[in-house]
């Protein structure tokens, strides 16, 4: 049987974030400053929600996949033990490499975000060939929890509770990942400074040499559109203490670190840890139930007619 398609040797970088944190808009920059993006064919179409998503549909429900068979959903993600990603659940997922070769068909530099990305980010560390490079984007929980609102319907206390446990996930996951950190807000404020200094900072690794002199500096800046930041992020006491703390971490780390060392981050807020908790069970519940009542609507399997014995 021949061998069938492997990774692309890249190299990767990988846009890490939140959902409505703004990866979408530094992914699209990033493509626009010539790294290759996911096939436009494969990419995720929902406008009502961003213009351009610049996210691998296939790769996405990969991901959704994984985080399902896990015990969970994006908006109500499983207990991740250490070592889950060498287990049973995530050795029984098929094989990825011909998924990422089919949404990433030329090669060169190229680059991938998907929010789930935070959660899982030790699986695909041992399958992205390295060096692995990471863009970090982080917005305001309250901003992100707002955002979630009108998109999703979502309680502002979930959306905020989510935004603790996807960055705090992203962050371990990152350790020992050449990563430049990124806050969405300011990026958007000083577009032209921030392609500059990142651009700075991928010449600094070396990785990239291929596209020294052909940088699209005014398209990746032109991209990053003010108009794309959808809410805002007043704090208006939503916050917890370990919230503020978390938010004080992230802003210490803008740049780049080379790579991303260990952080020291508050113990989980135990308000977000028993709510998402809960959120999980409910879900695990609603597809218990769904799944019994399919049993019993399905017509029952007629016996077999043969002699009496």
């Amino acid at each position: 049987m021949p061998a069938g398609p492997t990774m692309p040797a890249g190299p990767w970088v990988v846009v890490v974030g939140m959902h409505r944190s703004g990866t979408s808009a530094m992914t699209g920059a990033l493509g626009a400053l010539g790294f290759q993006t996911s096939r436009p064919e494969d990419r995720m179409d929902w406008p009502e929600s961003n213009p351009e998503h610049w996210e691998s549909l296939s790769l996405a429900l990969h991901d959704d996949d994984l985080v399902q068979r896990l015990g969970g959903t994006w908006d109500a993600p499983p207990p991740l033990p250490p070592g889950w990603e060498e287990g049973t659940i995530a050795r029984s997922m098929p094989d990825p490499a011909p998924i990422v070769a089919a949404a990433y068909p030329d090669q060169g530099p190229s680059v991938w975000k998907d929010p789930r990305i935070c959660l899982l980010l030790p699986y695909w560390r041992r399958l992205i060939p390295g060096p692995l490079t990471a863009v970090l984007v982080w917005r305001s929980p309250v901003a992100v929890a707002r955002s979630l609102e009108k998109r999703d319907g979502l309680p502002l206390a979930v959306g905020i509770a989510l935004w603790e446990h996807y960055n705090r996930s992203a962050l371990a996951g990152l350790l020992g990942v050449d990563t430049y950190v990124v806050h969405y807000e300011t990026v958007l404020a000083e577009p032209h400074r921030a392609v500059e200094s990142l651009i700075g900072w991928f010449e600094s690794l070396g990785r990239f040499a291929g596209l020294r002199g052909r940088w699209r500096r005014a398209e990746a800046a032109g991209s990053l559109v003010a108009g794309l930041r959808h809410q805002s992020g007043d704090d208006d006491g939503l916050l917890l203490p370990e919230h503020h703390v978390m938010l004080d971490r992230l802003r210490s780390l803008n740049g780049g670190q080379d790579p991303l060392g260990p952080i020291e981050l508050p113990p989980v807020s135990p308000w977000s840890a028993t709510l998402l908790e809960s959120r999980r069970q409910e879900r695990v519940r609603s597809r218990e139930l769904a799944a019994a009542r399919e049993a019993l609507a399905s017509p029952a399997r007629p016996s077999p007619v043969g002699p009496e014995p």
